[in-house]
């Protein structure tokens, strides 16, 4: 897979913040008056869980994370959080929403799922050390790749996707969230073309791409999955061969 190489996940993204933001992009809010709600949400809300004052610079940078991810992405991915947007009032959608949306504004968490991903598929419980091998092979061994690691995998670890084991510097896999309707299992195949530079990718390479290892999906093919979202088209190259692309029209 070719990957994005940009970085931008500065902060902790926890779960229950996620959620804070749609409420408040729900209720109509203006965006400035979101951003002032989640300042003084978050002043005195901590990566970690805990609460107790935060500094300022801290505060800012995690207001951003969530204001570029689902009050303010980039145009191209509107019309993606729209159509998230109204779904997400069903709880059993909600965390493939979260997923969808901070994977397609912030492709590094997508490439550190699938890091952890593909680790997994070898063996059941990783060490933190063989992640960051991976990452410096990908983007380099520099102090903010380091950082911005470390913020995603305690994100996993508060998203549930992960669990710390009782060694230090060990995970194991997290909750499995098995996905029935096809028509959800679309939004993340669409959530990885937005990805992807290529914007096209194999049926089968999303099927199989350890990305999704929180994920369970359906039994599908290309025609089933382009009649329950418009957004995506299929290229058949013959039996065995399907190819889905963004609808760019």
């Amino acid at each position: 897979m070719n990957f994005d190489t940009s970085i931008g996940i500065k902060q902790v993204i926890r779960y229950e913040w996620m959620n804070y933001t749609v409420d408040l992009l729900s209720s109509g809010l203006k965006k400035e008056d979101i951003r002032k709600e989640l300042e003084n949400y978050l002043s005195e809300r901590k990566g970690n869980g805990k609460t107790g004052n935060r500094a300022g610079y801290t505060m800012t940078l995690a207001v951003t994370l969530l204001m570029n991810i689902w009050v303010t992405p980039k145009p191209e991915l509107m019309n993606f959080r729209d159509r998230l947007l109204n779904m997400i009032k069903i709880k059993e959608i909600e965390p493939v929403c979260h997923w969808a949306m901070v994977s397609s504004v912030y492709p590094f968490w997508f490439n550190m799922s699938y890091i952890f991903g593909s680790l997994f598929l070898l063996q059941d419980q990783i060490k933190k050390s063989q992640v960051m091998s991976r990452v410096y092979e990908i983007f380099g061994e520099r102090n903010t790749i380091e950082r911005c690691s470390r913020y995603v995998i305690r994100s996993f670890v508060a998203w549930g996707n992960i669990t710390d084991k009782e060694k230090t510097g060990y995970y194991e896999k997290g909750k499995i969230i098995k996905i029935s309707d096809i028509s959800i299992a679309s939004f993340l195949i669409e959530t990885m073309l937005n990805v992807v530079p290529e914007k096209r990718v194999s049926l089968a390479s999303v099927l199989n791409c350890p990305s999704f290892f929180n994920f369970e999906f359906p039994s599908m093919n290309g025609s089933q999955i382009t009649k329950v979202n418009q957004n995506l088209e299929v290229e058949q190259f013959s039996i065995n061969e399907e190819f889905i692309k963004l609808n760019l029209t």
